[in-house]
């Protein structure tokens, strides 16, 4: 018998012994007992219960989650007619993130439907925090993405001397760079970054999402379009 018919049974029995109890003052002890042994003889239908209900919030945490994401001002390339929207969580420390940078940037220009959203995600020291803040700071000069690639293309140690040659190298105002670095709107950025991956338990770098589904740990050009393939058909 189908779980989902046999546990509604089992609801419509219990319903009736309860009006049944009203009607008779049936014991409360054999009420329990009944439900009990219905339970024993049954857990498969409470255990699949519990799976559907812990799915379900899954999937309510994932879309409110998803939708918080949505109004974080993180850096981005956008196509006009964008139809998939891919969400980097990375770190400039992580080897890892630095492997699939130039995959994300192939595939933007490959798929003229995709808009891939740079999340800022600092977690590994506080050299990446200082270069998230000093890569969102750069973006006020419109030099977001030229910044990010040098960091990320950059294998050694990241310290605040560094953070300024690259600047330098990249005709940033260095004196405007300080300033805005001590904005607490990047930090607030940040924060709200941190936030979402902690909904979204997600524990390293990189991450990503693809349409409404998470991809932890590095992916190749074709793992990406696979995955915007199967956004696309869903």
């Amino acid at each position: 018998m189908n779980i989902k018919f046999k546990f509604l049974i089992f609801l419509i029995f219990v319903f009736s012994i309860l009006k049944q109890s009203y009607a008779h003052e049936l014991n409360k002890n054999k009420i329990n007992s009944i439900i009990k042994n219905f339970i024993l003889e049954n857990p498969q239908i409470i255990e699949k219960t519990l799976q559907n209900l812990n799915l379900e919030r899954t999937k309510q945490n994932f879309e409110v989650a998803l939708t918080e994401l949505k109004k974080i001002p993180n850096p981005k390339l956008k196509n006009v007619n964008s139809d998939v929207i891919i969400y980097e969580f990375f770190d400039y420390n992580c080897g890892y993130c630095k492997s699939v940078m130039q995959n994300i940037f192939n595939i933007y220009k490959k798929d003229k439907k995709v808009e891939i959203v740079f999340v800022e995600y600092p977690i590994l020291s506080n050299s990446s925090l200082s270069a998230a803040i000093a890569s969102l700071a750069a973006r006020n000069q419109n030099k977001y993405f030229e910044y990010h690639t040098k960091l990320m293309k950059h294998t050694g140690k990241i310290d605040d001397q560094l953070l300024l040659s690259f600047a330098e190298e990249l005709k940033i105002d260095t004196k405007k760079l300080k300033s805005d670095y001590s904005n607490e709107k990047l930090m607030l950025i940040i924060n709200k970054n941190r936030e979402i991956a902690n909904r979204l338990n997600l524990r390293g770098t990189p991450a990503f999402i693809i349409g409404n589904k998470i991809y932890p740990g590095a992916m190749s050009e074709k793992d990406i379009e696979k995955a915007i393939a199967l956004e696309r058909k869903r």
